[in-house]
C-alpha cells in the first residue's frame, strides 16, 4: 500500500510539473511579441517605397508544422503622402493599433512580416485555428471601428509566401 501511495504522490508531482511547464510556455508565447526584436528594411516596388518589418526569430522554421494557415490583416490608411506612406502624425497615432494587431493571435499563431506599401499596412501571420483568427479579427474590428481593416486567410502548409517572397525574409530551412 505504501508503494501505491508513493506512486500516487509521484504522479501528482509529475502532473503538477507538466501543468506548470505548459502554463509558463503559454505565458512566454503571449509575451513573445512584446519583447521581440524586429529587423527593418526599406526597398522599392513598382516605383513606390516598401517598408518591411520582420521579427528576428532564431529559427522560424520550427513553427512550420504547427502553423499552416496564412493570415493577412490589411489596414488601409486614412492619411497618406503622395508615395503611399502614412503621414508622420497619422503613423504615430497607429502605435497602439499596431501593437494590438501584432499580438492578435498570440498562442494561435505567429507574426512573420509587416509590410507598409501603397496606402496600406499588411500584417502577415501563420496560424492554427481559423475560427479563433476570425473571432480575434472581429474583436479588433470592434475595438477599432474607425479603421478600414480586412482579413484574408488561406492554406499555406509549405510556407510559400516566405520561401517565394522576392526578398529573402529568413534563413532557409
Amino acid at each position: 500500500m505504501c508503494n501505491a501511495k508513493k506512486l500516487g504522490v509521484k504522479n501528482i508531482q509529475i502532473l503538477t510539473l507538466v501543468i506548470l511547464i505548459f502554463t509558463l510556455t503559454g505565458y512566454s508565447q503571449n509575451k513573445l511579441t512584446e519583447k521581440m526584436e524586429w529587423l527593418t528594411t526599406k526597398t522599392e516596388y513598382e516605383g513606390l517605397p516598401l517598408y518591411l518589418r520582420v521579427p528576428n526569430y532564431k529559427d522560424i522554421w520550427q513553427f512550420k508544422n504547427k502553423y499552416q494557415n496564412l493570415v493577412c490583416i490589411t489596414h488601409h490608411f486614412d492619411s497618406i503622402k503622395e508615395n503611399g506612406l502614412p503621414t508622420s502624425d497619422y503613423n504615430k497615432s497607429l502605435i497602439d493599433f499596431d501593437k494590438e494587431t501584432i499580438n492578435l493571435l498570440n498562442d494561435n499563431g505567429i507574426i512573420f512580416l509587416v509590410e507598409t506599401y501603397d496606402g496600406a499596412r499588411m500584417y502577415w501571420f501563420y496560424a492554427i485555428n481559423i475560427e479563433l483568427v476570425e473571432k480575434a479579427f472581429e474583436k479588433l474590428k470592434i475595438n477599432h471601428s474607425d479603421k478600414k481593416i480586412e482579413l484574408d486567410i488561406s492554406k499555406d502548409s509549405e510556407w510559400n509566401l516566405i520561401t517565394e517572397y522576392p526578398i529573402k525574409l529568413y534563413k532557409s530551412e
